[in-house]
């Protein structure tokens, strides 16, 4: 009897032990020296994961509980640096102190989890760590271009915004008046709304609308495959609402080749290209735009002193000194 109790005890021990041991295993990472490991970079790692689980209900369109997650600004206020376990969305996201585990339609992974505590005790950086990738824009799993065929990375402010206000969000069509069909796309809370799902291009309206070409419609250029990849990417790696450092550059000589002409393609290539340019205003060759510079039409529309180009949005300061150091210049080609 002595040794049968013995074995019980033993059993009951040794179950004890391994329990432990299992716990210790599922929580190895608490105490961890997350200052020894590779930083979690916001831009490609924790940025998508609140866009895409947490900005459904928390973004600019649905702030529920008055609680914004969807840039780094809004995330940060739900986050104390250095200090996980006391962070309200890390607290949300693991079922500590909230009456509901987050988000409530299915729990993060436990590496989405574990990712945004190494995030916030690394000090809740807005880390950039952006390698371009190779994708697939064809949806068919092959190879693909870089972001926007450059290999830089895209920004929502300063590469996507500008063309969809001159192509989508114009007169008649997605401005704040008319908004066509109920879409409005004149800023990155309205694309959002309901046009773009984070992470999957594929099935976010506004990507597959260009790339079949069924926007934009009328006299507007159809965008280009370049254009397109760029919205592709910048939808597949979380429809982030950038900015980036600015594309302007004033420094040196501006001339048509550096600045002007990526300037015009920002901003009046898809309406004043092809056979159906509106006025019959053709911007689309160095020829071309010189000779609405020499005649002053292009800098009086571009200034608002005539008819105000682009339609519904103005260009930046920079943008509008680069065209005046190219007339000081006298209008340099390369």
């Amino acid at each position: 009897m002595q040794g049968r109790k013995t074995i019980r005890n033993s059993l009951t021990l040794l179950t004890a032990l391994s329990f432990l041991a299992l716990t210790n295993v599922q929580c190895r990472h608490d105490g961890l020296n997350v200052s020894a490991l590779k930083p979690v970079c916001f831009d490609t790692e924790i940025a998508p994961i609140f866009l895409n689980k947490c900005a459904t209900c928390h973004g600019q369109g649905d702030n529920r509980g008055g609680l914004r997650l969807n840039d780094y600004t809004t995330i940060l206020k739900s986050v104390i640096p250095f200090n996980a376990q006391k962070s309200k969305a890390y607290l949300a996201i693991t079922g500590k102190g909230f009456t509901q585990l987050m988000p409530p339609d299915g729990a993060l992974s436990e590496n989405e989890r574990i990712l945004i505590r190494v995030w916030i005790d690394q000090g809740a950086k807005n880390t950039v760590c952006y390698t371009p990738p190779s994708v697939d824009t064809t949806g068919n799993g092959g190879g693909g271009s870089t972001f926007g065929g450059s290999g830089s990375q895209v920004c929502f402010q300063r590469d996507i915004l500008p063309v969809l206000l001159s192509s989508c969000g114009t007169k008649g069509c997605h401005d704040q008046t008319t908004h066509a069909e109920g879409y409005t796309i004149t800023s990155y809370s309205s694309v959002m709304t309901k046009l773009v799902k984070a992470g999957s291009p594929n099935t976010s309206r506004l990507y597959t609308s260009i790339a079949n070409n069924s926007m934009p419609r009328g006299s507007i250029a159809k965008l280009t495959q370049a254009v397109k990849d760029s919205v592709y990417n910048w939808i597949k790696n979380g429809a982030i609402d950038g900015t980036c450092a600015s594309a302007c550059d004033t420094t040196g000589v501006v001339t048509y080749a550096k600045q002007i002409s990526s300037l015009v393609n920002r901003n009046c290539i898809s309406c004043h290209s092809g056979a159906s340019a509106q006025k019959g205003i053709l911007l689309d060759s160095y020829a071309n735009i010189k000779t609405y510079m020499d005649n002053g039409k292009l800098m009086a529309a571009v200034k608002g002193t005539s008819i105000p180009m682009p339609q519904g949005y103005k260009i930046t300061d920079c943008e509008m000194r680069q065209l005046e150091l190219w007339v000081a210049n006298g209008l340099i080609q390369n």
